[in-house]
């Protein structure tokens, strides 16, 4: 379980430049304004009503594991997307992707939970409890974290992007280092 509160906790820290930066990031590091930086933002919160359909879809397909696997390989990949492009079909596109899965990661862990921990509500309760604080933990860390390495680098959009989506590649990696050592 040690290893899931870590992936989520680390999966806080991905998504945060999204959830933070994406509508400054539109707007002034690329210069295109506020309209169309909040034209994102609506974009990303259409997504978001459809992101916990979409990850248990996904989930009755292929498993809560492998589901969670592709969540945040996709949400890594869409993280660094926005920072090393601005192009507008690329920035929607990790718009969309981001937006599905900040709601549509809590049903893939919680499913992740149930299978880690089957038969046994009250452990999934609590591991669930714990969980959700580490990633609300992290979440609050990084958007300080994240504040704070922006106004000392020169307000470098690409360098929070890039840590966010080392977080994600982490928390991935991690799934697969908690499988072998069992």
């Amino acid at each position: 379980m040690r290893v899931l509160y870590a992936q989520y906790a680390a999966n806080a820290l991905g998504l945060v430049p999204a959830m933070v930066l994406l509508v400054d990031y539109v707007a002034r590091g690329l210069g295109r304004g506020a309209s169309v930086g909040a034209g994102y933002w609506v974009l990303y919160g259409v997504a978001a009503i459809a992101g916990p359909l979409v990850s248990g879809f996904a989930a009755d397909r292929v498993g809560f594991r492998a589901a969670y696997r592709g969540a945040l390989l996709l949400q890594g990949l869409a993280v660094a997307l926005l920072g090393l492009s601005g192009h507008p079909l690329a920035i929607g596109v990790a718009t969309v992707v981001l937006g599905v899965f900040s709601p549509g990661i809590v049903p893939l862990v919680l499913g992740r939970i149930q299978e880690m921990l089957p038969h046994d509500p009250a452990a999934q309760r609590a591991s669930w409890s714990h969980a959700t604080t580490a990633f609300a933990l992290f979440q609050a860390l990084g958007g300080y974290g994240y504040s704070y390495l922006f106004a000392h680098s020169h307000e470098s959009y690409a360098l929070i992007f890039a840590c966010g989506a080392a977080a994600l590649m982490l928390a991935l990696a991690a799934d697969f280092t908690g499988t072998r050592r069992r």
